[in-house]
C-alpha cells in the first residue's frame, strides 16, 4: 500500500517515539496522514481526522480541507515541510553532547560534505550506501525530496528550533 502514496508525502516509518515527541505539529500530521494512506490508523489518527472533518464542515467548506488538517496546502509546501522533519532528524543524529548552536554548526559541516562527496554517488544510483550511518540517512532523505537544502548554520538553527516551540 505504501507504493501507492505519492513521493512527495512518502515518509519512511516513524521513527521511534523519542525523535516523534520533540517534532513540531506539521511533522506529527504528516506522520498521522502517512498512517491513514497505509491503512495503520490508530484512534488518535481517527480523532485528528474527526476533528479536522469537524472544523471543515462547521466551516461549509470555506477553509480547505488541508488546513482544517494542518497539512501542507501545496506540492510545495508539502516538500519543504518534509525536507524540514529529516532536517531536523538530522540535526538530533548529529554527533556529540553539543550545544543547540554548536549542533546546527555540526550539521552545516555535514550537509556540505554530503552535498560534495555521498549525494553526488547517491542520487546517481538513488540508493543509500548500506555503510551508511543514520545522519547520512536523514540527510539523503531530505535531499531525495527537495532540491533546496540549507546549509548556513543559522538556517538549520532556524528549522531545528522550530522542533522546540510546538
Amino acid at each position: 500500500m505504501l507504493d501507492t502514496i505519492p513521493t512527495a508525502i512518502h515518509l519512511r516509518p516513524a521513527p521511534p517515539a523519542t525523535h516523534v515527541a520533540a517534532s513540531p505539529a506539521l511533522d506529527n500530521e504528516l506522520l498521522r496522514a502517512h498512517r491513514v494512506a497505509s491503512d495503520k490508523l490508530d484512534q488518535d489518527d481517527v480523532t485528528w481526522l474527526a476533528k479536522g472533518f469537524r472544523a471543515y464542515l462547521a466551516n461549509k467548506g470555506r477553509i480547505p480541507l488541508e488546513r482544517c488538517l494542518r497539512l501542507p496546502a501545496n506540492e510545495a509546501a508539502c516538500q519543504r515541510a518534509i525536507r524540514d522533519y529529516w532536517l531536523r532528524l538530522a540535526w538530533r543524529r548529529v554527533p556529540g553532547d553539543l550545544s543547540p548552536w554548536c549542533r546546527s554548526e555540526g550539521l552545516s559541516t555535514a550537509i556540505k560534505r554530503f552535498r560534495a562527496t555521498k549525494w553526488v554517488r547517491w542520487n546517481e544510483t538513488r540508493a543509500l550506501d548500506v555503510a551508511a550511518d543514520s545522519l547520512d540517512e536523514a540527510l539523503f532523505e531530505a535531499f531525495r525530496c527537495h532540491e533546496r537544502i540549507p546549509s548556513t548554520a543559522m538556517q538549520l538553527h532556524n528549522i531545528a528550533q522550530e522542533a522546540q516551540t510546538h
